[in-house]
């Protein structure tokens, strides 16, 4: 199955290559081949349904826990230092970065990768009349559905990531592609994910397969993770508190009412799909400390005394307590067992905690283990933010005690909209963590100006495309550029919020 997995994303991005350069592609035939025959076809299709979900637990997802200061690190491996360091950095966004495949340039592929994919299968159906039949089945509108509902979730985090992309369609001129706007991605991809809904409803029969020979989701469950993502990626799209006020929170608050009643986290496949971004985020050195420590940001949230910054001195701050069990669920205290950390590259950035939550002995490659794609408590935390923006504080309260904030937690939320917005804050960092996929975090805070002075509140197009395009390369982020567009100001600044809940 590994084999054909790969096979396939790489068929998606060679098919890529050939419309829009005119190169030959040696996968040609094998692409006919697939395309002639259902059985073949609809493995094509459920192999891109990995492709979009592996896309969101991957490793690109690091650099935004790393803006939201969901951990720190001095590590120069792959940037990750230069997304954690303060004051903050600018994206590099040039090709003689070495990392830019995997930063700037990471999501970019991948989604894209499942939006031509995903294409493919909408063109041979509806263009094509291409029938699939499958063991006497006909899942020609299943498949259909699916495909829509790939390019629509793939096109929403472009929209969330990026300040522009394309909106490619199987007709799309690829001699004639022009970049939209992330709000234009955003309309493109919720008008995706819902004719997947309407195709999904009036199907004979349905299911969602995420992998060969894996598990699948019915035809309720589909609707609701649906509409699940449509609520994830619409409140996800603003860049700053202004722009945030402006969206639609009782359309966003309707799709979270028909969202997830559950967690949605899929079994594992060992090599074909797990969560790589848990994966790195969870490792343990042989000292005990985290290769990804713990962010102050996270000790501070459970202990609003705690500094928001390590001391530059020699002090090693002591272990916390909190009447919220998940402190000790989800974290460790290391004490003075620093790992990786280099005292020359900044103290302030040094940790005494580790992340446990998902731990499985430095391993999430194994199969059955779960991989964390979507939280129920993520829908409740969308619906408090909806009411929180609708000023209805009491209802806001309401979807934060049904929530692990209170179940497991314990904790209460005063209905004043400050200690709402600051409640939000903690449950978005500590429950929703490594069991949103990426991004998250990183978007709740820069469309509440919570983010870092200078932080990037999106990545620009990779200089590797703009390369090929022959646009100007740019970038975001850094402390001179703060406030203005792409660059967070710091005026809601975490490290300078008076904690009260």
């Amino acid at each position: 199955m590994k084999k054909v997995v790969y096979f396939m994303m790489a068929l998606g991005v060679m098919s890529c290559t050939q419309e829009e350069f005119n190169i030959g592609n040696p996968n040609q035939a094998d692409a006919a081949r697939v395309l002639a025959n259902a059985a073949d076809f609809q493995n094509f299709n459920i192999s891109n349904h990995t492709n979009t979900f592996f896309s969101q637990i991957s490793f690109n997802g690091i650099f935004f826990r790393g803006m939201a200061d969901q951990f720190t690190t001095t590590n120069a491996f792959r940037g990750f230092w230069f997304f954690c360091d303060q004051p903050r950095r600018q994206i590099e966004n040039t090709t003689a970065n070495d990392d830019i495949g995997v930063q700037a340039a990471g999501p970019w592929n991948s989604f894209n990768s499942a939006i031509n994919n995903a294409n493919i299968v909408i063109n041979n159906i509806e263009n094509d009349a291409g029938e699939v039949i499958v063991s006497g089945l006909d899942v020609t509108q299943q498949e259909l559905a699916s495909a829509y509902f790939d390019k629509g979730v793939a096109q929403g985090y472009l929209a969330m990531i990026y300040d522009k992309a394309y909106i490619v369609d199987p007709d799309t001129d690829p001699s004639a592609l022009e970049f939209s706007t992330y709000q234009e991605m955003l309309g493109a991809a919720i008008e995706n994910i819902t004719t997947a809904i309407q195709l999904a409803n009036s199907a004979d029969s349905f299911e969602y397969i995420l992998y060969t020979a894996g598990p699948s989701i019915d035809r309720s469950t589909f609707v609701q993770l649906a509409n699940s993502y449509m609520a994830r990626l619409s409140i996800a799209n603003p860049r700053t508190n202004a722009e945030a006020q402006g969206i639609d929170y009782n359309q966003i608050l309707t799709y979270a009412n028909n969202g997830i009643v559950e967690d949605y986290f899929p079994p594992a496949l060992e090599n074909v799909i797990y969560n790589v971004l848990q994966d790195w985020s969870l490792t343990t050195l042989g000292d005990g400390s985290g290769y990804m420590p713990t962010d102050q940001k996270i000790t501070r949230l459970f202990e609003p005394t705690y500094p928001a910054d390590y001391p530059t001195d020699n002090t090693i701050l002591p272990s916390i307590s909190s009447t919220d069990a998940r402190l000790g669920l989800y974290y460790e205290y290391v004490g003075e067992n620093f790992g990786f950390l280099r005292e020359s590259r900044g103290r302030q950035l040094f940790s005494s905690y580790r992340t446990i939550k998902f731990f499985n002995q430095n391993d999430q490659n194994e199969t059955g283990l779960p991989m964390g794609i979507f939280s129920k408590a993520e829908i409740d935390y969308i619906k408090a933010e909806c009411h929180y923006r609708l000023g209805n504080l009491g209802a806001a309260v309401a979807a934060l005690d049904a929530s692990p904030r209170m179940t497991v937690g314990n904790q209460a939320t005063t209905p004043a909209a400050p200690n709402i917005l600051n409640a939000l804050l903690y449950e978005v960092s500590i429950e929703l963590d490594l069991q949103s996929g990426m991004g998250v975090p990183w978007a709740f805070m820069r469309r509440h100006d919570m983010l870092q002075a200078g932080t990037p509140t999106m990545y620009p197009v990779p200089a590797s495309e703009l390369e090929i395009t022959r646009d100007a390369i740019y970038t975001f982020g850094g402390p001179a550029q703060a406030g203005e567009v792409g660059t967070a100001s710091g005026a809601n600044d975490w490290r300078t919020i008076d904690l009260v809940y």
